[in-house]
């Protein structure tokens, strides 16, 4: 569930608590809206994916297909040259020759020849030949695998006796200001100017001169004593002034460590712990310390600077004590054992030699030669001379030159420029509505082991409904200049463009009894008086605001095809407001600044590859206003409807006051890089996108002057569709995070610490039951945890409105353990063999025949993420584990690594990665879940799961693991 309808809700809780006991406070009510400093962080790629000109039609810009034709002119040219003609003469002659004629003569004769008769003889004969039989042998064998699981452990207890410890404070006679000023400079080398000492084994104690620096003038002694307060100071702690008189005796000390090795044990849960060996220290010490410190400054001429003329009054300070330590360190490891027994079946076919006869027929064939007589028929031909006379022509050819003209037209092509102005017209408006039933379904925390099938019931429709709705409008009016050439091909043009780009944007929640006011629920108009606030209900919250900005694009482009880059700069001012009391109003605003440049390829209005990077810094700061009181009713009209904060500032600076409170100030520095690939058109859209966020974030709170410093590094995975008030979005994220909690006026640290947290969220306002079990089948194969995720959803056709959303937290005990695994490489190559062995218990449970190609597949892996076919999926899956594992392993070491420089950002953005990795298989997945929980005793790990929707009720599920289920997590089974 988002935070905002918890904070509705959680606004609601307590607005019943206080209708029944007494008025809240600005103080009570602050505590709701107090930031946590390890969850503002933002997994939201919606806000980045919609600026794509797929999304909001930015990106048509017409090009003319046929081109531009160049500037052509004619002109007629004569040419006069000399030309040869060729000129025939022809005669005929009678001219004598001769020829022969052919004279044939034929005769037969009789020739005698020999021919053969082909002759055929048949014989059979038994012929011995050998063949084989196939034969299969049928067997059955049981054979017991025994399984050792080994974890190491070490257990650290610490016990101190403080055998007694004293402090005395005598106070001594004065001196001079100058005469301690002078103590001080001759003692600057003493133990008790420069050195802290520890007392006890405890912490060190420190003075003025260890924090502030050795003083090397006597008005640097003025000066510190001019800083204290200005009738005494403190005689113990940081502010203390040391005149560097003073005495120590210390005991003796002694450190005795002894070691010793016991025998294995065996426990009754069957868990045996071996190679123990246990480490006792003792140590011990005795102090008595004397030391003279400044108690008093008595400002003798009352001028209220330190001088040469005041007094200081001095105090001696006793302390003295003994005191003895033991810690003791139980450190081996511990090896659980099981059985199982397989029992296989085996078949073996050979073939066997056997012998036979059969019969074949054997056919020969043979000429014999016979002789006869033929005729033939011979001819004989010779040539016989006679003459005769033929006429004959004879020419002959010369050349003559002759003098001729002629004309040609000659084209001339000029190319050309041609530039015209194409419009950029863009409107979105967006009203999606959610509805999500208060009807809840919540189940306590359970082992994640051995879980049941659940399902999720039918919501009712009188128990509640938290309602929101949109209403927002985009608008976008700019031009662009398309330069064609005429030598270029026909479509192809140079584009640049520019469009101011406005919006305004308005969301409000409420909560309503029933499914016919939800429905029937309208969004205020814009407030503009205190009154208009006046008529919200006590924990509904109404947000407004306004955006503006400009796009510029440039790039190339072929008829529909386009391939450039553009620049977006955006600006917004929102406001929220949520009525918490009758009279107490929460709110909230937000100053946002985001430049985003990419460059994209693809093809108008259909299809787009975009490739960006962005920068987003926001500031925000909120407030509590009583309205119930004139002065407050003042100042928070002013700071809503004026954006004017001089009256609540003074209101919430003024001793006493209960009116006005500052809750928050925030500011966010976000830089990303993203990879999306869209479809469609103008309200109809589908989006693709993946990419990772760093961010930068300071908080403070104000009512416990806390401060709060965070990096946060986001990888995430996250789809997009729309048809127009239908939308669909699904995140897949992993978010990494260093923080630090400092008091805002001392800087002193109160609370550090780092975190991973895999997430997994999805809204759909239009939502069928199938649709909403597949997501929830997509989400099991992620993570393959279906013991824990797998519930059964109702077959009620439309849901309406639904979200799915679950969380799983690696705290920083969680984090050490797993970066100190990595660095282990049996431990490491352990985890390996762990996510191999998920992956095969998977296989075997679900009965993957890889010869006959079937299986079962709770988590749908074949077919969706690995090849259809059982063999090619089996070795896919366990390739990618192999690669997935190792990438993991290698991640946890540059952690390590970053960790120990101090580099945050480094840190952080490692740890992202190590989620990129996580989610590339299942089984590592559940190999390094398994690792996280078995190295904390499941204390490290902590998770949640919710759905919920206008017709389901709201379902809540918490999964846990703890000490007894150590290297017991099976989440993979069917």
């Amino acid at each position: 569930m988002k935070y905002k309808v918890i904070l509705s809700l959680m606004v609601a809780g307590l607005v019943a608590q206080a209708q029944e006991q007494k008025a809240m406070t600005l103080e009570e009510a602050a505590k709701i809206y107090k930031p946590t400093y390890k969850t503002n962080f933002k997994t939201d790629m919606m806000a980045f994916m919609k600026n794509s000109p797929i999304y909001n039609g930015l990106g048509f810009i017409y090009v003319n297909p046929n081109g531009v034709s160049p500037d052509i002119t004619q002109t007629v040219v004569f040419d006069t040259h000399l030309v040869k003609v060729p000129v025939t003469t022809t005669t005929i002659v009678d001219v004598p020759y001769t020829y022969q004629v052919p004279v044939t003569t034929t005769t037969i004769v009789d020739v005698p020849y020999t021919y053969q008769v082909p002759v055929t003889t048949t014989t059979t004969t038994s012929v011995p030949y050998t063949y084989t039989v196939p034969v299969t042998t049928t067997w059955t064998t049981t054979s017991v695998i025994k399984t050792e699981v080994v974890t190491p452990y070490s257990i650290v207890s610490n016990s101190a006796t403080l055998a007694s410890y004293g402090m005395s404070v005598n106070i001594q006679n004065s001196q001079s200001a100058s005469d301690f000023a002078n103590s001080v400079l001759a003692n600057i080398n003493s133990n008790y100017i420069k050195n802290q000492s520890v007392t006890f084994g405890a912490e060190a104690e420190s003075n003025y001169w260890v924090n502030n620096g050795v003083p090397v003038s006597k008005q640097d002694v003025y000066n510190a004593l001019q800083s204290g307060d200005m009738s005494q100071w403190g005689i113990m702690g940081g502010t203390a002034i040391d005149n560097g008189v003073g005495s120590s005796t210390f005991g003796t000390s002694s450190a005795i460590t002894s070691v010793s090795t016991p025998a294995p044990y065996t426990d009754s849960n069957g868990v045996t712990y071996r190679a123990r060996v246990i480490t006792t220290t003792t140590y011990s010490a005795v102090e008595d310390r004397y030391r003279q410190r400044a108690y008093q400054w008595i400002d003798t001429n009352e001028n209220g600077v330190v001088d040469d003329a005041d007094t200081i009054k001095l105090a001696d300070v006793h302390q003295y004590g003994t005191k003895t330590e033991v810690t003791t360190v139980d450190s081996g490891e511990t090896v659980v054992t099981g059985e199982k027994t397989v029992i296989e079946q085996h078949s073996e076919t050979h073939d066997e030699v056997r012998e036979g006869t059969r019969e074949e027929t054997v056919t020969e064939t043979h000429n014999e030669d016979r002789t006869g007589t033929r005729q033939e028929e011979r001819t004989e031909t010779h040539n016989e001379d006679r003459e005769s006379t033929r006429k004959e022509e004879h020419t002959e050819t010369h050349d003559e030159e002759r003098s001729e003209t002629t004309s040609r037209v000659v084209e001339n092509k000029k190319n050309v420029w041609k530039f015209s102005f194409s419009p950029i017209l863009s409107l979105d408006i967006q009203t999606p509505t959610k509805i999500t039933s208060l009807d809840s379904q919540f189940k306590m925390p359970m082992a994640s082991s051995g879980a049941g099938v659940k399902k999720i019931e039918v919501s009712s429709t009188n128990k509640g409904f938290l309602v929101e709705k949109k209403m927002a409008i985009t608008g976008a009016v700019g031009g662009a200049v398309v330069a064609q050439y005429s030598a270029w091909k026909p479509g192809t043009a140079l584009t640049l463009g520019m469009a101011p780009i406005v919006g305004t944007e308005k969301i409000y929640r409420t909560i309503v009894k029933t499914g016919v006011e939800a429905e029937n629920t309208s969004i205020p108009a814009t407030p503009s008086a205190l009154n208009d606030l006046k008529k919200l209900k006590v924990g509904d919250s109404l947000s407004f605001g306004q955006m503006g900005g400009v796009m510029f694009s440039a790039g190339a482009a072929y008829i529909v095809a386009n391939v450039g880059v553009n620049y977006i700069a955006v600006g917004q001012w929102k406001t929220e407001i949520q009525k918490v009391t009758d009279s107490v109003y929460y709110v909230n605003r937000t100053a946002v600044k985001m430049n985003n440049f990419g460059a994209a390829i693809g093809s108008t209005l259909t299809l787009a590859y975009t490739a960006s990077q962005f920068k987003s810094a926001d500031s925000q700061f909120s407030w509590l206003f009583n309205a119930a009181d004139p002065q407050g009713a003042k100042a928070l009209e002013n700071f809503v409807f004026k954006g004017i904060a001089l009256d609540a500032q003074k209101l919430s600076n003024s001793q006493g006051e209960t009116t006005v409170l500052k809750v928050t100030k925030q500011d966010n520095v976000a830089r990303g890089a993203l990879r999306t690939l869209s479809m469609g058109i103008p309200y109809m859209t589908a989006s693709w996108g993946k990419g990772r966020i760093n961010q930068t974030q300071i908080t403070q709170y104000f009512p416990d002057n806390t401060l709060g410093d965070a990096n946060y590094s986001v990888y995430m995975k996250a789809r997009d569709s729309r048809m127009f008030n239908w939308v669909e979005n699904s995140t897949v994220a992993f978010t990494a995070a260093r923080y630090n909690v400092r008091d805002a006026s001392t800087y002193s640290l109160q609370d550090t610490g780092y975190f991973g947290q895999f997430a997994f969220s999805y809204t759909d306002t239009h939502t069928k039951d199938s649709e909403l079990q597949g997501v929830v089948n997509q989400l099991v194969a992620l993570t393959g945890m279906r013991n824990e995720l797998y519930v059964e959803i109702p077959k009620a056709g439309n849901l309406g409105y639904s979200t799915v959303t679950f969380m799983l937290t690696f705290d920083k005990s969680a984090t050490d353990f797993l970066m100190a695994l990595a660095q282990d490489r049996v431990a490491s190559a352990k985890l390996e063999r762990d996510a191999q062995a998920f992956l095969t218990g998977y296989v075997r449970m679900n009965k993957f025949d890889r010869r006959n190609d079937s299986y079962n597949d709770p988590i749908k892996m074949c077919g969706t993420v690995y090849d259809y076919h059982a063999d090619a999926c089996v070795r896919q899956a366990q390739q990618a584990t192999l690669d997935a594992t190792g990438e993991v392993i290698v991640n946890l070491r540059d952690m390590k690594i970053a960790l120990e420089r101090n580099d945050r950002m480094a840190f952080t953005t490692a740890y992202a990665d190590l989620g990129k990795s996580l989610t590339s298989s299942a089984f590592t997945f559940q190999a390094v879940l398994s690792a996280a929980v078995a190295g904390t005793a499941g204390k490290g790990v902590s998770s949640s799961y919710n759905l919920s929707g206008t017709r389901i009720k709201n379902y809540t599920l918490t999964p846990s693991w703890d000490a007894s289920l150590v290297n017991q997590v099976f989440p993979l089974a069917k």
